[in-house]
């Protein structure tokens, strides 16, 4: 389903003149530079094709197909790294030593070193040259045109020992050798782009394939068509290997059945691989289509070539954050805060509570088209599938919609804009580790157990839940995202019938009404908080440091210590009166101090204690407004 799925979005994208899709035959690869060749058939020129910014990045150019390779030498047409062209390399200098040194054997140059790295020839890098000249000689010999002549004159001519001597080279070896691709001009243009040229690759294309073509149904089409023996490899994964890894491969035997080896054993035709790899290799380059959700990437695309789904798609997974929770350290990157957009999501926000279905005139595109969203993970040479979600595109904005309903919580910090409160699940898994520690320490499970739960409309992962009550008790602090996690939670699990507390208890902001012991009992330890800090300012420690962790679980234990020590500070308080209005006004509803409470029971205590201090820090600010 998931192929099938690419590639029906490969035809729209074919179909979609304004897009960089490449055809059968060709790959779309980043490029770093453009060598021109004289007419005695030496480099004259060298023209960068990376971009102007602090750090260049490669132009991605449709070139000659570059099928996977192992380990063996095995050159693209037109389209190579410093190996192939010009038979050179560069080493770490640990790694020439390691390689080379004290082996009689060996065989190279060097030319050029310092104390980290070395630049040298040698019998292999001779071997990548020599398969390079070979290639473009069997393929373009027979043609008759000046700039084919010009490349095969510079192949039977060059030297790899004089790589350095060349001026132009010399300006830019350091990117040259660092692995960037190069492609060969012809009159301003590109040589594998003349038509002569991309003949010749297409018959030579056509007629190399695999010794053997095998035909079988294809898993995709249902049409008896050649099978691909290798898939291209899959790149832009983040942790998976550089040069890219694949999501269907097969390599031992245990994977085998009916004798069938390698790919044989998946059948996909041919032309379905090459649409599918080459539909999320496109979808992995556009950063509208995809983002990063702990170790797994992933993609989203909709069944159609207009671009809003993706656009509105990325602000319901990833909406920016307008405002940031006091103490809160997240290294979530700083992106446009499109206003139009958020107060888009707000209406929605405003349908779903409503019990309405969103439509088209409400997102700007049809709702009943198809929407897609895969999560990929690396697993050493391959890929792993975390998750994989279709549905209709109004769907998942219902969907995702009532995720960011079950969030909503009173902010700690008010704001003028719409939809601030809309929390991504980037930070809402930085939430689950300490805030020194970096994106990557999050949980590689949690990223798929909580977009499972989102997609599928269930019950959030109790390992979530955990980790996150674990950080408020440990840092002693409860933020927007935090309380609104807790909630979130706590109401899934009452719509499951998992709990036995009821939905409608489970509140955006303070319940004064609520009987629920454990968030009275929330509601009396911010209070407790507060006269304390009221007359002890200067203090470094305060109960919340001291006692939090042990109050919301074993409050039998605490709550008698810590009202008896209130009542010191309430006496030093000018309003101790109210104070003492507030404490019994909240113990009413406790008959007793509960003497554990379970995890559902912790999170209503935290739940009850945010409200408060909310609710105390907003009667302070009315206060100040009506005295001045």
């Amino acid at each position: 389903m998931i192929i099938q799925a690419l590639c029906e979005y490969y035809d729209i994208l074919d179909n979609d003149p304004t897009t960089p899709i490449s055809r059968p035959g060709y790959s779309s690869v980043n490029v770093s530079f453009n060598l021109v060749i004289s007419e005695t058939g030496e480099i004259s020129h060298i023209i960068d094709l990376r971009t102007d910014d602090k750090k260049p990045r490669p132009q991605t150019i449709k070139v000659p197909q570059q099928n996977s390779r192992a380990n063996g030498i095995n050159p693209y047409f037109l389209c190579e790294n410093a190996k192939y062209v010009f038979g050179v390399e560069k080493l770490k200098r640990a790694d020439f030593e390691k390689k080379y040194l004290n082996k009689s054997d060996s065989e190279y140059v060097v030319l050029e070193e310092d104390d980290k790295e070395v630049t040298l020839t040698n019998s292999r890098t001779k071997q990548y040259f020599e398969a390079f000249r070979k290639l473009h000689n069997d393929i373009l010999g027979s043609m008759d045109s000046v700039g084919v002549k010009r490349l095969l004159l510079f192949l039977d001519t060059w030297n790899p020992e004089e790589f350095l001597q060349n001026p132009k080279i010399a300006q830019y070896k350091d990117d040259i050798l660092a692995g960037g691709n190069v492609v060969f001009d012809y009159h301003d243009s590109f040589l594998h782009e003349n038509s002569g040229v991309k003949a010749l690759w297409e018959k030579y294309n056509a007629d190399a394939g695999d010794e053997k073509i095998v035909f079988s149904p294809c898993l995709v089409t249902g049409e008896t068509e050649p099978i691909a023996r290798l898939h291209q490899k899959i790149k832009g994964i983040f942790g998976a290997q550089s040069a890219g890894a694949s999501l269907v491969s097969f390599n031992e035997k245990a994977f085998e059945s009916y004798n069938k080896e390698q790919s044989y054993n998946a059948p996909v035709s041919e032309t379905s691989m090459y649409k599918y790899t080459t539909a999320l290799n496109y979808l992995l380059s556009q950063k509208a289509n995809r983002l990063r959700i702990a170790d797994t990437t992933t993609v989203f695309w909709a069944g159609t070539s207009d671009k809003t789904c993706e656009n509105l798609a990325q602000f319901l997974i990833n909406p920016p954050s307008l405002k940031k929770d006091a103490g809160d350290d997240s290294k979530e990157p700083e992106r446009v805060r499109d206003a139009a957009t958020l107060q888009l999501i707000e209406d929605v926000l405003t349908k779903v509570r409503g019990g309405q279905k969103v439509r088209k005139e409400d997102i700007g595109t049809d709702p009943d088209v198809n929407f897609y969203i895969l999560g990929l993970s690396p697993n050493n040479a391959r890929i792993a599938v975390r998750y994989w979600y279709k549905n209709s595109f109004g769907n998942f904005v219902d969907t995702v919609a009532r995720h960011h309903q079950d969030m909503d919580i009173v902010p700690e910090y008010s704001g003028d804009y719409p939809g601030q409160n809309i929390i991504s699940v980037y930070r809402l898994l930085h939430e689950t580790v300490p805030k020194s520690s970096d994106k990557s320490d999050v949980s590689p499970i949690l990223g798929g157990l909580i977009m499972r739960a989102i997609l599928n409309d269930s019950p959030y992962p109790i390992q979530m839940y955990s980790a996150i009550l674990n950080r408020v008790k440990v840092e002693k602090t409860m933020n927007t995202v935090r309380a609104g996690f807790i909630k979130a939670y706590l109401l899934r699990q009452s719509r499951a019938g998992l709990t036995n507390i009821s939905e409608d208890l489970i509140t955006v902001k303070l319940n004064e009404e609520s009987e629920i012991v454990p968030y009275r009992l929330g509601r009396l330890f911010a209070v407790l908080e507060k006269v304390q800090n009221d007359t002890n300012k200067d203090m470094g420690a305060t109960i919340n440091s001291k006692y939090f962790s042990s109050a919301s679980s074993t409050p039998a234990v605490v709550f008698p210590v810590l009202l008896k020590l209130a009542q010191h500070h309430i006496n030093k308080s000018d309003w101790g009166f109210k104070t003492n209005q507030s404490i019994e006004e909240i113990l009413s509803g406790v008959n007793a101090f509960p003497e554990f409470m379970n995890l559902d029971e912790q999170g209503m205590f935290m739940l009850g204690y945010y409200h408060q201090r909310k609710a105390n820090y907003q009667k302070k600010s009315e206060k100040s407004v009506v005295e001045e």
